[in-house]
């Protein structure tokens, strides 16, 4: 081949590519939709469905969802910590997580801001049974408990420790994922263990058929914010007014199961019928769920408002106990109000 045919060849094949990136850039800055024209919005949750994100769930499947124009593929996660990755990187819009692992992943420079609280008051606890002679935080001292590295109430549990006056060096950890975590203990293996209160607490008390020892961080002045809605500042930019309408059919979701828990019930085992979560544990869920939805700071607020002091404690806290930098992360980095359908106190956000 002569090299003007060969130049020639070369020129149209690169402008081929120019064309084809081009076309995949324009593709890939315009929403999904649906076959009916709605807009597609992935979400992913903290870990596998349960009664904390029963109006997620019940919403997607009563066409909740769809009413505001939005057609929502809803996936379980793993753990916090790798729902906040996928947010970031686009591979998801939504997500469900802890705020504790939100402030950890903001240090390591991932740009997720949480836009709505779902679950504020701190939800961590310390669970016993009875025949463990654990009655109080005292007791644990020379106990053994599961450990699941980047778990929330792990991750604080020195701040319990210091709080209650008791030596976290003579507690003993054995490194376990979450599920093997409440086997361990359900089967006597370990003395205590860690979870939430809207989440474990129900679950134990089923398995255990018993009313387990509860001592929640709380009572010992440990108040951190436990989970809520978050989404990337690229989609927040470029997708405003599509994460307002999520948040708008949230609102409703939330308010439809409330008035309607049994009905939110039946959607979600329709919508997961693989699930081994409890029905009644399901509703138990929720109901505690509820109960934690607001703190001192947004008592009285609409759904989904935060406060500002609280995210600071939070902040705070994972500064002297979660390995963040001190000044590493503001809160105007990872919350923001202005999204949601109804005005807040704090107008986090506001210079976003």
């Amino acid at each position: 081949m002569s090299g003007e045919p060969r130049r020639r060849w070369t020129a149209v094949a690169l402008g081929v590519v120019a064309l084809l990136m081009l076309s995949a850039c324009g593709s890939g800055s315009e929403p999904q939709t649906d076959a009916e024209g709605r807009e597609t919005v992935k979400i992913r949750t903290d870990v596998y469905y349960s009664g904390a994100v029963l109006p997620l769930v019940a919403g997607v499947e009563t066409g909740i969802f769809e009413k505001h124009d939005l057609n929502v593929e809803l996936n379980e996660g793993k753990e916090s910590a790798t729902t906040i990755q996928t947010v970031g990187n686009g591979s998801d819009d939504i997500g469900y997580v802890d705020a504790g692992s939100l402030v950890q992943s903001a240090a390591q420079g991932i740009d997720v801001r949480m836009v709505a609280g779902m679950v504020q008051d701190s939800s961590l606890a310390l669970y016993a049974l009875e025949e463990s002679g654990i009655a109080s935080p005292e007791d644990l001292e020379g106990k053994t408990a599961g450990y699941t590295p980047g778990s929330a109430a792990e991750r604080i549990f020195p701040a319990y420790a210091e709080a209650a006056g008791i030596d976290e060096a003579s507690v003993q950890f054995r490194n376990v994922d979450i599920p093997t975590r409440t086997e361990l203990f359900m089967a006597g293996q370990t003395d205590f263990t860690f979870g939430l209160l809207n989440v474990s607490g129900p679950n134990i008390g089923l398995k255990c058929d018993c009313d387990p020892i509860v001592m929640p961080y709380s009572e010992e002045g440990i108040h951190m914010l436990s989970s809520g809605i978050v989404a990337g500042s690229d989609f927040l930019e470029d997708r405003p007014e599509t994460m307002e309408r999520f948040l708008a059919a949230l609102t409703e979701a939330v308010e439809w199961t409330n008035a309607n828990t049994e009905e939110a019930v039946e959607a979600f085992y329709a919508y997961a019928p693989d699930s081994t979560v409890d029905r009644g544990v399901l509703a138990e869920q929720w109901g505690i769920s509820m109960e934690l939805a607001y703190t001192e700071s947004t008592d009285g607020q609409p759904f989904g408002c935060m406060s500002k002091e609280d995210w600071t404690s939070t902040i705070e806290l994972m500064e002297t106990y979660g390995g963040v930098d001190e000044g590493r992360v503001a809160v105007e980095d990872i919350a923001d109000n202005g999204f949601l359908p109804e005005s807040c106190t704090d107008e986090l956000g506001a210079d976003s």
